[in-house]
């Protein structure tokens, strides 16, 4: 049997560069080689001449594109998360340009499996351009990609559907005065990134701005939102268009949140699943990460993240449409509580990539 030849995009230009490298070096390793040809890629090569990218990010793209070297991590971050450092190197020098697999005259791919993170691979720019090339690939479309990844947008789509989402106020200046109409502690986050980079909780006045300053390092607009304060709870969602939610995963971290570092860094944070819930307020967690998949139009996966306040408010917080798929990760923790290995977990991922290319073409 022909294997199905499968492209893993992987790194990018993002924040999140380091962990979608992980997140790459682990499926890689876990596509079996039986019934798979995996070739790791890295778009930061087609973004050589991309004005929003810095000089020293355009360095390492035509460096990439050149084959004069593989970056891993790239100027944004210094360090890089504990225990995961293995796998990003790993990664980093495995990766092709995807310019060479993309190219008129490459052999062809049969699918794109995205592992990319954040702005130029979650944002529904990649797979305008994957849909352009006509290369199946995992996970949501354009719109559910841009609409999850823009947290206003997102929000304002939720509320629309009937979900509870936290109050709050979009900026583009630290000393915009709008952002004092959210009483603290407030929650301070870039409109456009995930892995809570640029993320901060903000306690006292004076300190608003600074937060606001930082979260516009890595965005144009920041969300300035109040801080609920609860059960932090995360629930993923499989499938095309029979959607299953699987087990509840209670977070519970010694940091102020669930920042990059509780993620990432192992032993940070404890990730329990099943959530120690009652099993109804388990059901309707699961209800609203189904009610926000469907609001988004999100296709194949996605993680949906909730707290549940002391007042009985289950909050939306928002929704990723592409999780991390990292040993420390979500997503495959809450599959395997489902009964649902990682491999088999990215077979039924790439197997409803072709289904839906299948449909598109008919």
């Amino acid at each position: 049997m022909k294997r199905i030849r499968v492209g893993v995009l992987a790194g990018g230009a993002s924040a999140e560069r380091d962990i979608s490298l992980a997140t790459g070096a682990q499926i890689a390793a876990s596509l079996p080689a039986d019934r798979y040809e995996v070739v790791l890629l890295d778009p930061l090569a087609l973004m050589s001449r991309n004005p929003a990218l810095t000089a020293a990010q355009r360095e390492q793209a035509r460096e990439l594109l050149a084959d004069r070297g593989r970056p891993a991590a790239l100027p944004t971050r210094t360090t890089l998360p504990r225990g995961l450092e293995a796998q990003i190197e790993s990664a980093a020098q495995a990766l092709v340009p995807a310019s060479r697999a993309l190219a008129a005259d490459a052999e062809p791919l049969d699918v794109m499996l995205i592992a990319l993170h954040g702005p130029w691979g979650e944002d529904g720019r990649i797979q305008g351009l994957l849909d352009t090339l006509g290369i199946p690939y995992t996970g949501s479309g354009v719109l559910a990609s841009a609409l999850a990844m823009d947290k206003v947008m997102a929000k304002t789509v939720l509320a629309v559907h009937g979900l509870d989402v936290p109050h709050g106020v979009c900026v583009t200046r630290a000393g915009d005065p709008a952002a004092r109409a959210i009483p603290l502690p407030a929650f301070v986050k870039p409109v456009q990134q995930g892995s809570s980079v640029g993320s901060s909780i903000v306690d006292r006045s004076d300190a608003l701005e600074p937060a606001i300053a930082d979260a516009l390092r890595f965005d144009d607009r920041a969300l300035v939102e109040e801080r609920v304060v609860g059960r932090e709870l995360t629930v993923a969602v499989i499938g095309n268009d029979e959607l299953e939610a699987l087990p509840v995963i209670e977070i519970v971290t010694s940091h102020a949140f669930f920042d990059y570092g509780a993620k990432y860094d192992a032993g940070e944070s404890d990730e329990i699943v099943p959530a120690r819930i009652p099993d109804e307020v388990a059901k309707r967690a699961q209800d609203l990460a189904i009610r926000a998949h469907t609001a988004l139009g999100c296709r194949g996966m996605s993680r949906t993240d909730l707290i549940w306040s002391a007042d009985d408010r289950m909050v939306v917080l928002e929704v990723n449409t592409i999780p991390g798929m990292t040993a420390n990760s979500l997503l495959p923790k809450a599959a395997r509580e489902a009964g649902i290995p990682f491999g088999t977990l990215l077979d039924r991922l790439i197997r409803w990539a072709l289904e839906d290319a299948d449909r598109r073409a008919r």
